[in-house]
Formats: C-alpha cells, structure tokens, sequence
C-alpha cells in the first residue's frame, strides 16, 4: 500500500512539476530564433554586439488577432483614386454617396477619404502591386461604370494584413 501512495504521489509531483514548466514561457530574441537550427532549412548565423541584442528586443512569434481589432502591415503600395473635388460645400457630400455606392457593391473592400489640401479623395482598396490594383479597377469599372472618368491607380501607403 505504501508503494502505491508513493507512486502516486511522485506521479502527481511530476505532472505538477510538467504543467508548471508548459506555463513558463521561454523569452526568445529574434536573432536568438532565426539562429534555432530548422531541419531541412539552412543555418543562419548572426554576428553582432550583445549590445544589438538587448535594442531588438524579445520576440513573439504569436500574433493575436481579436475580432475588433485586426494587425495590418503599412507598406508602399497602390489604391485606386475614384473621386476628388476642390469644392468644399460639395466634396464631402459627393464622396459619402461615391462611398456608400461603392461598399454597397464591393462590402469588403476599404474605403479611405482623405483631405489634402486644397483637394477632398475618395481610395479605394489596398493593393501590393500595380496589377492588382488594374484588375480592380476593372471590375469597379464594371459594376459602377458612372465613375469610371475619374479613377486613377495612385501609389500610397497602404495596409496589408497579417
């Protein structure tokens, strides 16, 4: 009987000991993880001052993404500009209507509206690349052909998600 409740017991230490250490979470630099050996990838070495080390910072290779919130990547990049007006009794009224026609055809598609002065903009989309952004375009032209004089693929920075 003293055998059992002993092996129990080193039983229950153990599994204790184990959820205690999977709940400790390792503080892992960037470098620190570009250097962990990856089987059937190569070797990444990296030389610097420990110093270096210290400014990166810990690394989190977990992205949290809540439904309210989500993580966008600010990069170069294209969008389509459907409307821009100088006047400034009409621009705001004109680019809410242009909006809401265009998020009534494309809903999932961003919206930007913007003031630089002296000019109101209306973008739509974020594309990485030019062609993306053309083949939009024609699909926009396609559904909304009453604003089709006035769209122009305009570099900007746009919002890739994670």
């Amino acid at each position: 009987m003293k055998t059992k409740f002993i092996f129990f017991l080193l039983f229950a230490a153990g599994t204790c000991f184990s959820g205690l250490q999977a709940q400790t979470k390792q503080v892992v630099t960037i470098i620190d993880d570009l250097q962990t050996l990856v089987p059937g990838n190569g070797i990444i070495q990296i030389s610097s001052d420990p110093k270096i080390s210290e400014l990166i910072g810990a690394y989190s290779s977990e992205v949290v993404i809540t439904e309210t919130k989500k993580e966008y990547i600010k990069t170069k990049g294209f969008r389509i500009q459907v409307f821009m007006s100088n006047n400034p009794k009409t621009a705001k009224k004109e680019i809410s209507d242009k909006g809401a026609l265009i998020k009534g055809t494309f809903p999932e598609t961003a919206i930007y509206t913007g003031y630089v002065a002296p000019n109101w903009k209306l973008l739509v989309g974020d594309f990485r690349t030019k062609e993306e952004a053309a083949v939009f375009k024609q699909k926009l032209l396609k559904s909304v052909p009453e604003l089709g004089k006035e769209m122009y693929i305009v570099p900007d920075k746009v919002n890739i998600p994670m």
